[in-house]
């Protein structure tokens, strides 16, 4: 069972696996199952009754939408997780894949790149306080059905993923895909593409093809990594990132938006523990651009927003 699916991960992580050979997939849809109603979850899983689950599903915003959103992160993303958790302690699976985000991490940080023994160390960082801790919230459940229903778990700590079937908000979505429907726009009007922030900040980013294959090597691998950062390793600033999207889509240049918030000012996710059971990116952010800004300019009338 994969939640979430419709997303682009979840997309992704469909496509890896129907290409391993894997047919019997639970994909259901938000119209055919709302994770925020507890009725609902627990009819399916006693219906379905499924052996594996993918936990993608969630509410998930950019800077401006955590800002915006932060009892509506915090909400709905615990609720959306006690369901489903809830349900497989009634009906327990073998494994449980969990998506978490770098944005739990502990702040400020011990290390950068960031490394998984220091994730509980503090409290996250308050721009993204309640979404971060409904993701950490979620360690708990799994340790507890571990520990109570024999269910094998990992949860896999993502940094900053892009790519095709992503939500393109400009004003509440993640900083690829706001910055590729801004280029677009741009492109366009004959305009200019604008960035939060004089481009310094360092963020980590990994195409959703790469971070499903991840997500497969954990679900099939006889190592146990129960927490795991998947990411590239890389830092990468805004800076770079917003001019190569600039080029990508012909533009002649960028407006930085000094006074305008940038979050956290860097942080590097490290993959040594990912790496060590055979992931390796595929997918540099060069190519992975120029692939989403075609795909973008194709679909731009039916993208998700």
């Amino acid at each position: 069972m994969i939640t979430g699916a419709g997303g682009g991960l979840g997309y992704a992580i469909v496509s890896n696996l129907k290409q391993k050979g894997f047919n019997n997939l639970l994909t259901p849809s938000h119209q055919e199952l709302n994770f925020l109603n507890s009725i609902e979850v627990s009819k399916y899983f006693s219906e379905h009754k499924p052996v594996v689950v993918l936990h993608l599903a969630s509410i998930v915003f950019g800077l401006q939408g955590n800002l915006d959103n932060k009892m509506r992160s915090l909400l709905d993303n615990t609720q959306i997780n006690n369901n489903l958790f809830s349900a497989i302690n009634l009906y327990p699976v073998e494994y449980v894949f969990f998506a978490g985000t770098v944005a739990s991490y502990a702040y400020p940080y011990v290390t950068n790149p960031l490394n998984e023994s220091d994730f509980f160390n503090g409290l996250p960082h308050s721009g993204e306080f309640g979404y971060a801790m409904s993701k950490r919230l979620a360690y708990a459940y799994l340790q507890l059905l571990a520990d109570t229903k024999g269910v094998k778990f990992t949860y896999g700590i993502f940094t900053n993923l892009y790519g095709e079937y992503d939500r393109f908000n400009e004003h509440s979505g993640h900083v690829i895909p706001s910055l590729i429907s801004k280029a677009y726009q741009a492109n366009q009007t004959g305009g200019q593409l604008s960035v939060w922030g004089d481009g310094s900040a360092q963020r980590d980013f990994l195409h959703f093809n790469d971070a499903a294959e991840a997500v497969s090597l954990c679900m099939m691998s006889d190592i146990q990594l129960p927490l795991v950062n998947i990411s590239s390793g890389k830092a990468t600033s805004i800076g770079m990132l917003t001019e190569l999207i600039a080029m990508t889509a012909g533009l002649k240049g960028v407006e930085y938006l000094i006074d305008k918030p940038v979050g956290i000012q860097s942080r590097v996710v490290g993959n040594d523990l990912i790496t060590s059971i055979g992931f390796k990116q595929s997918i540099d952010l060069a190519q992975g651009i120029s692939n989403l800004y075609h795909w973008y300019s194709v679909n731009e009338g039916r993208v998700r927003i």
